[in-house]
Formats: structure tokens, sequence, C-alpha cells
């Protein structure tokens, strides 16, 4: 009876945010603002997602970035992640970068995904990067999927591997404070490569914080990590890099998130 009651109560428990602060030492004269959403799976948070909107705006944001697996690799209509983008970037500017739900959306449905986004207003950062200012501070953001400087990992393509590889080095070569929007923590964390790379702040998503959390131990399972991983969520702060990884949204298919509610990041760089 009791972990009926602990399952009912955890996924009932999904339909309210945790809300995540982070301060980042960037050393900029104001403060910027950063909402980090990933992970959403077309999961909605009331009709047309207006308590996901609502609470997002009430952060007051100076941007909205999503670091993919924002839809599901099998549906073909993005009417959830479309509506969410328009009504967001009629108050705050949104950038997006492709999850692995995302690349296997445009092959297997032939569709122009990146058109499609920007249509809606969204900023769509696959492979390349801008120079953006806020609020009089200069920032280079990029979104690169796949497991950073590691490219023999994305794809046995060499044109593409190139392409990957000369990304890293144009994104990384500026003293401008640099935010990297990369849907798989792995290179950062699991194999600790945070030290390595001269990027400021990574922003992650992909684990679901483990899926399934349990009580005084954690995250029961992560994507291309396996059981009991060691990452799920959380700030962590290397040589080179600090890297926030969001539990995220939502979920794709069976197990649900258990004992794990959705986590909204905001982050504060100062």
């Amino acid at each position: 009876m009791f972990i009926t009651l602990f399952f009912v109560y955890s996924i009932l428990f999904n339909k309210s945010f945790i809300l995540s602060y982070y301060e980042i030492k960037s050393g900029f004269s104001e403060n910027v603002r950063i909402v980090h959403l990933t992970d959403l799976h077309n999961y909605l948070f009331g009709k047309n997602n207006t308590k996901l909107i609502k609470q997002v705006l009430d952060e007051s944001p100076d941007i909205v970035v999503m670091t993919g697996d924002m839809i599901n690799e099998n549906e073909e209509d993005l009417s959830v992640i479309l509506s969410l983008i328009r009504e967001l970037n009629k108050s705050v500017p949104v950038y997006y970068s492709f999850g692995n739900d995302e690349t296997i959306y445009e092959r297997e449905f032939q569709n122009d995904l990146t058109y499609q986004l920007e249509e809606a207003g969204a900023v769509v950062l696959n492979y390349n990067y801008l120079d953006i200012v806020v609020r009089n501070q200069l920032i280079r953001i990029g979104g690169y999927y796949g497991y950073y400087r590691t490219p023999h990992m994305d794809t046995s393509d060499q044109d593409k591997r190139n392409a990957m590889n000369e990304f890293c080095d144009s994104f990384e070569n500026t003293d401008t404070f640099k935010l990297l929007l990369s849907h798989i923590p792995t290179t950062w964390l699991d194999w600790n490569r945070i030290d390595d790379f001269p990027v400021d702040l990574v922003l992650c998503g992909h684990y679901h914080g483990g899926q399934i959390r349990i009580p005084f131990i954690g995250g029961l399972y992560a994507p291309n990590v396996g059981w009991l991983p060691k990452y799920t969520k959380g700030l962590f702060i290397g040589k080179s890099a600090t890297c926030v990884l969001s539990a995220g949204l939502g979920t794709e298919g069976f197990p649900p998130r258990i004992n794990n509610p959705p986590e909204i990041v905001i982050i504060d760089l100062k």
C-alpha cells in the first residue's frame, strides 16, 4: 500500500515545478538572467502550457534557452513546442538547440524543423553561434548536439566531423563570455572533460534527473550512462568550464518520472 501511494504521489507531483537557482560569475557589470528549459517531450502544464509560460515569465528572464528534446522523435505534430515558443517570444528572446529527438525527427519526417521553430520566433543554434548583447553585456551563445569535441562518437561522415571541430575552434576563439547549449552532458561530466575546454557555461539536459529518484541514493538511470549514474542534475564547476545539468520537464515513454518533479533552471550571470 505504501509503495502504491508513493508512486501515485510521485507521478501527481510531476504537475508542479522545482525552481533551481544558480549564480555564475561572469564579470558582467549588470546581472543577466537566463531561464533554461529542456526535455519537455511535448508535455503540457495546463492548457496550451499556460502554467509553464506563467512560471517562466514570472522569473523575469532576459533570455530563455531550450536545450533539446522539447519534442518527441516519433510525433510529427509540433503544435506544443511552436505554441510555447510563440507565447514566450512575445515577451523574451528564445534560443533553441537540438537534442537527439530533434535530430531524429528531421531525419524520420524529412521535415525542416529549424524553419518551423524560427517561424515561431526561436533563434535556432545547431552547430552555430551568435554574439549577442543582453543588458549591455556581450555573450557568445552557441548550440552543439552530441559529444563535444569527440565527433567520432557522433558521425562517420568526415566532412561533418571537420565541420563540428571547426565549430568548436571558432566558438572557443574569443574572450567574450561563452554560453554553450549542449543537450548531452556526457563529455563534460561522465568523461570528466570539464577541465579541458574553455567554455564558460554549458547548459545540458538529456538525463531526466535519473528518471526515477530514490531517496538518499539519487537517480536510478540515465541515457548513455546506465544504472545509478553519478551525475543527474546540478551545478558542476571545472577548471575551464561550468556545467549546469537540468533534470528537465518531461519524459518520453516508460517509465514515468517518479519522485522527480519537473525542473526549471534559473541562472543569474553576475
